[in-house]
């Protein structure tokens, strides 16, 4: 293995691995890193996360934050993050319509459309990661 991955949140340390490849979706466009990547740091939007393992992929929907890469170890500060295989869809399709709703409800001049509007990404993100 060749990336050292480590994916943590306020609350606690989420993942913990070695892997071949890490996906992820950054503020100016998604991007891949690999072995001896460049060093660099980059804002997260709310998304897909994939790390490749051995060829297999494993998916984590994150809520926006951070990554740092240097020495092929990479590390992401999420706002949050979960595995595809711990999202609740129902739960997850409630939370996306609920924020559509109270989003659907405010003008961009609202002070709160700005939380609102990531709590619409931050819920698609987990129901696309759950649909996979």
């Amino acid at each position: 293995m060749a990336l050292t991955l480590d994916i943590v949140t306020p609350e606690r340390r989420v993942l913990s691995v070695s892997c071949d490849e890490v996906r992820a979706p950054g503020v100016q466009g998604g991007f891949g890193i690999r072995q001896n990547h460049e060093p660099f740091m980059t804002a997260l939007e709310p998304g897909r996360l994939t790390y490749v393992e051995g060829g297999r992929e494993h998916h984590y929907a994150i809520g926006g934050g951070f990554l740092q890469v240097a020495d092929n170890r990479v590390i992401v500060l999420a706002d949050t993050a979960e595995s595809a295989g711990d999202i609740d869809v129902d739960r997850a399709r409630a939370a996306f319509q609920q924020a559509q709703e109270r989003l659907l409800k405010l003008t961009e001049q609202d002070e709160n459309h700005r939380a609102e509007s990531a709590r619409v990404r931050r819920a698609a993100a987990r129901l696309g990661v759950a649909g996979r």
